[in-house]
C-alpha cells in the first residue's frame, strides 16, 4: 500500500581507523572559537580525553566537562550547559559510550535554548537552538551519535527521553580503534543493543522501505561481525563493521522508532538501573516470540537478514543463538544478587514514559498481557543468572 513519509537529516560520517586525527579539521569547518569535551569518568581515566585535548592544544581553547558515573542526570546536564554557556562560540565534542553521547548532544542544546534541562523532557518544549557538536563514540551500540533521542534519569530515577532536530550532529567520527579496548560484556551488550534497535525499527508500525534499507544491513552486518569482536578484541574489521551497524541501526530507529525490548529496558533502567544494552536484550528475547506471533511477515526479512533461508518463527531460537555467541551471560555478573519483581516491571512498562515504544512495537500489548510479558522477563533474567553461577562453578 502506498505511504507517505519523511525522514531525518543524515549526520556526516567520517570513518576508518585513525580518523580521531582529522578532529581539528572538523572544528576549523564550523568556525568553532571554544571546545568543550564532554566525557564520563571512565573515559577520562583512559587518557582518551587527554589525547583528544592534546589534538586541539594549538587550534583552539579546550574545556572538559567530565559526567560523573552512572545514568546522565537532569543535574549533569545542567551543569554541562552552564559550562558551555559561559564559553565563546563552542563546540560541543561527545565522546564515549550512550551515556556521554546523550549528555553531550542535550548539552549542545541547551547551551542555546533557556531554562533547564527539566524543560524539555518528553518533548514538551521545542528546543530554542544549538551549539555545533561532534559525536565521536567509543562503543558499538546506541547510534546515539545519528539520532535526535537523548535518554536522561528524571530527579525520581525515572528513565525520562528528549527530543528534537536540535541533537543532530554536525559530524560523527567512527574510529574503531577507539573500541578495542572495550571490555567484552560491554562489546556484547552494546552491540546487542545495537541489534535490536535494527530489529525494532524494521518490524515497528512506522517502518518503511528506507527504515528496512539501514536496519537489515545492519542487522547482517552484527550477526557476522559482534561474536567476531567478542572473540578477537583486535580485530579492526570486525569492529569497524560494528561501528557501521550501530550507526546504520541508530538511523533505524531514528526515523522508525523502537519497540517491546526498549519499553521493557527502559522499565528495567528506571527500576533497577541495568545497563542499556543489558535491559533491552533481555526485553526482546523474553517477549520475541510472541511479538511475532500473527505477524510472521513483518518480521521474516528480519529472519532472512540475520540467517539465510530462516523463517520468521526461526528467529528467536536464532537471536538467542547470538546472545549466546556474544558471551552476554558475563554482562549479568554485577547483577547476581539482583531480585526483580514482575508486578513493579508491569507497572512501570506502562508508564507514560515508555508508552511511545509499546505503541510502536510490531504487537501491542493489552490488558492481559503486561503481567505475562514482565513474568517472562523476569524468567529468563533468573535462568540466564543460574546459567552464569553454574558457569562459575563449573568452567569448562
Amino acid at each position: 500500500m502506498p505511504m507517505n513519509f519523511t525522514t531525518g537529516r543524515q549526520v556526516p560520517l567520517v570513518v576508518g581507523a585513525g580518523t580521531l586525527a582529522q578532529l581539528p579539521k572538523l572544528c576549523r569547518d564550523h568556525d568553532a572559537g571554544s571546545a568543550l569535551i564532554v566525557a564520563d569518568a571512565g573515559i577520562a581515566a583512559t587518557g582518551l580525553v587527554d589525547r583528544l585535548a592534546s589534538l586541539l592544544d594549538d587550534e583552539l581553547p579546550v574545556t572538559r566537562f567530565i559526567a560523573p558515573a552512572g545514568e546522565p542526570t537532569l543535574a549533569t546536564v545542567d551543569a554541562g550547559a552552564e559550562a558551555a554557556r559561559e564559553l565563546e562560540s563552542p563546540l560541543v565534542i561527545g565522546l564515549g559510550g550512550g551515556t556521554a553521547l546523550d549528555i553531550a548532544k542535550l548539552v549542545a542544546a541547551l547551551a542555546e535554548s533557556p531554562g533547564a534541562m527539566a524543560d524539555y523532557l518528553l518533548a514538551r518544549t521545542p528546543w530554542a537552538g544549538r551549539a555545533p557538536a561532534v559525536m565521536i563514540p567509543t562503543t558499538s551500540g546506541t547510534g546515539s551519535e545519528v539520532t535526535r533521542t537523548s535518554i536522561v534519569a528524571d530527579d525520581r530515577g525515572r528513565k525520562q527521553w528528549a527530543w528534537g532536530d536540535a541533537l543532530l550532529p554536525e559530524a560523527v567520527l567512527l574510529d574503531p580503534e577507539l573500541t578495542r579496548t572495550l571490555p567484552a560484556p560491554l562489546t556484547a551488550a552494546t552491540g546487542l543493543d545495537a541489534f535490536v534497535h535494527a530489529l525494532e525499527a524494521a518490524s515497528g508500525q512506522g517502518r518503511h522501505v528506507f527504515i528496512e534499507a539501514s536496519a537489515l544491513q545492519a542487522m547482517r552486518l552484527i550477526g557476522r561481525a559482534l561474536p567476531r569482536t567478542v572473540a578477537a578484541p583486535d580485530d579492526l574489521e570486525a569492529r569497524q563493521q560494528m561501528q557501521v551497524a550501530a550507526c546504520l541501526a541508530g538511523q533505524a530507529i531514528d526515523n522508525g522508532g523502537t519497540g517491546l525490548g526498549h519499553n521493557i529496558g527502559h522499565a528495567l533502567g528506571s527500576l533497577y538501573h541495568l545497563p542499556h544494552g543489558v535491559a533491552v536484550t533481555l526485553g526482546v528475547e523474553a517477549t520475541l516470540a510472541w511479538t511475532i506471533d500473527g505477524r510472521e511477515t513483518v518480521f521474516a526479512p528480519a529472519a532472512e537478514a540475520l540467517a539465510k533461508g530462516d523463517t520468521a518463527h526461526d528467529l528467536p531460537a536464532r537471536f538467542s543463538t547470538l546472545v549466546d555467541a556474544a558471551r552476554f551471560d558475563a554482562a549479568l555478573a554485577p547483577f547476581a544478587d539482583l531480585e526483580m519483581d514482575a508486578e513493579a516491571l508491569s507497572a512501570t512498562m506502562q508508564a507514560e514514559e515508555n508508552a511511545p515504544m509499546a505503541d510502536n512495537a510490531a504487537r501491542r500489548p493489552e490488558a492481559d498481557d503486561w503481567h505475562a510479558l514482565a513474568e517472562a522477563t523476569v524468567s529468563l533474567f533468573e535462568r540466564r543468572l543460574a546459567h552464569l553461577t553454574a558457569a562459575q562453578e563449573h568452567p569448562a
